[in-house]
């Protein structure tokens, strides 16, 4: 049996939990037996990390909506410095385990749907965090063996924030109660993933700022359309 695994990319308030959701719906209703799951930031490892700096450093992470100006670190930079070895380790072990949830899930499930952007979420952070010390290239080298070992049957969906404004991704924020990411984070992550997927053979660009219902209806038609393509070839 063909696997597929979908990956939904793209800043916060992109609609990537929600695109998934209802890919997810849509599928199943097809009578195609579907797992979604997230990975990367959502491993116990790395929040128990991420809890250990911000005692550390004696900071809480605020994010504040901000048009422009200055954005709030994770930590601070000279820490970091002295850091980076030990903090690449724990979020590159993060990768790993986030890697074999994946893995064991499509050895059950002929289509996985991960809606937090798996790997290139990952990068797209550390390259952010890490951008006053180390070069993007010197961060895509260290992760180049999980890149490759990714599943080659692969469709990634970005939903592209070009067509919003900052006081769109608030309202969206509102209503689901969460908190906002610094609006320069988030066009940085777009510009990080807009890169990312120029290699990827399987990938569609997909307006963020689209009707959800419309959105999810060409997800849905790509996502059969190379499905069913997938085992036609096996076939042959």
């Amino acid at each position: 049996m063909n696997r597929l695994l979908v990956i939904f990319l793209g800043p916060q308030g992109s609609g990537k939990t929600t695109q998934a959701m209802l890919l997810k719906r849509k599928l199943e209703n097809e009578g195609y037996r579907i797992a979604i799951t997230e990975s990367i930031h959502y491993t116990v490892i790395l929040r128990g990390w991420h809890n250990f700096l911000i005692f550390l450093t004696k900071r809480k992470i605020r994010y504040r909506f901000r048009s422009e100006g200055l954005i709030e670190e994770f930590v601070e930079p000279s820490l970091l410095a002295h850091m980076f070895k030990v903090d690449f380790i724990i979020n590159f072990l993060s990768a790993i385990f986030s890697f074999l949830k994946i893995s064991l899930l499509l050895l059950f499930y002929p289509i996985v749907i991960e809606h937090e952007g798996y790997i290139y979420n990952h990068l797209a952070y550390l390259i952010f965090i890490y951008r006053k010390l180390f070069t993007i290239k010197f961060v895509l080298n260290m992760y180049k063996i999980l890149l490759r070992l990714m599943p080659c049957k692969r469709l990634v969906i970005l939903l592209d924030i070009s067509s919003l404004k900052s006081s769109d991704l608030y309202i969206r924020y509102k209503e689901r109660g969460s908190l906002s990411e610094p609006w320069y984070y988030l066009r940085y992550q777009a510009a990080i993933y807009k890169a990312f997927i120029t290699v990827e053979h399987l990938k569609i660009v997909l307006d963020a700022g689209m009707d959800k219902d419309i959105l999810a209806n060409i997800a849905y038609k790509l996502v059969l359309q190379i499905y069913k393509s997938l085992s036609a070839n096996s076939r042959t």
